[in-house]
């Protein structure tokens, strides 16, 4: 067995044969033996002091360069099945899977190729994700390939307003309202308020209760675009105290002058002459009223 470093290209440096000589009468060979390679493995050696032409075995490996893998990243829906390859070197004796730097087990989920080249990974579910790399070894070197990228689009299964309610506040309080979902990639949000949408978009809610249409049933919901999945969550916000656009201010209150009013005697009106044989129409009574000073206002009160 002999190992040799090798760069393509170039003359082999560095021979260390372990041969088994095919012939006899082989004399031994002074220093610095003139050696002719023949690719891939076979040497002819031949001696200065002798006729005999020698053939013996040679074994060469390479020093490996960096394997790549295919694809560079990818994501995948649970349950699906996703497949990476080994790109390197076929001189490669060893070639081993690792996902975020421990070593993959063969398993029924997890299947290789013959050579082991090509990675293929079944049933996929949320601990399958990861970073994967590719290691591949001969007697002489080992190179490991750079990460490739597992990522796994999932959920939401379910979400949740935080707070949770039933939420009682006053008027004029500030109130925050967040959805939380886990899901991947990062879902998409929509708020409702009593059925209504009220094209909030964000992940959280932040306003001050300052009327009363503000309170109901807020409901979240969280939408994942690759995934499909669609999950709602709603909390219900009761409010007290008072509006104050529904105040009902006296004229004193608000600084506005007093009206005050009395009666004055009755007056009547006639109608339009009535006609004959048609009864006259009666007069309607009205009184006037007329404003007066406010002392009278106070004297009511």
């Amino acid at each position: 067995m002999g190992r040799i470093p090798h760069r393509p290209g170039s003359p082999w440096t560095g021979i260390l044969l372990a041969a088994s000589v095919l012939g006899s009468c082989l004399q031994p060979a002074p220093a610095q033996t003139p050696v002719t390679t023949t690719p891939p493995s076979t040497v002819q050696i031949r001696s200065p002091t002798s006729p005999v032409l020698s053939t013996v075995d040679l074994h060469v490996s390479e020093i490996l360069p960096k394997p790549t893998v295919t694809p560079g990243q990818i994501q995948v829906l649970e349950n699906w099945t996703f497949t990476l390859t080994c790109n390197g070197s076929p001189s490669a004796d060893t070639v081993l899977w690792l996902r975020d730097e421990v070593s993959l087990v063969p398993s029924e989920r997890l299947v290789l190729s013959s050579d082991n080249r090509t990675l293929t990974v079944m049933g996929v579910t949320r601990g399958d994700a990861g970073a994967y790399q590719c290691e591949v070894g001969n007697p002489v070197s080992t190179n490991r390939s750079e990460p490739s990228t597992v990522t796994l689009a999932y959920g939401p299964d379910s979400t949740r307003i935080d707070p949770p309610g039933p939420i009682n506040l006053t008027f004029g309080s500030l109130l925050t309202l967040t959805c939380v979902a886990d899901s991947v990639p990062a879902p998409s949000y929509r708020w409702v308020l009593n059925g209504t949408d009220t094209k909030e978009t964000r992940s959280s809610l932040t306003f001050n209760l300052t009327t009363w249409a503000q309170q109901g049933t807020y409901e979240c919901r969280a939408h994942n675009p690759v995934t499909g999945r669609t999950a709602w969550a709603s909390v219900a916000v009761r409010v007290t105290g008072t509006d104050s656009r529904c105040r009902n201010e006296t004229p004193r209150e608000n600084g506005a002058p007093v009206p005050v009013y009395v009666n004055q005697s009755i007056t009547a009106w006639t109608g339009p002459v009535a006609q004959p044989e048609n009864p006259p129409d009666p007069s309607p009574m009205y009184q006037t009223l007329e404003p007066r000073e406010p002392d009278v206002y106070e004297e009511l009160n």
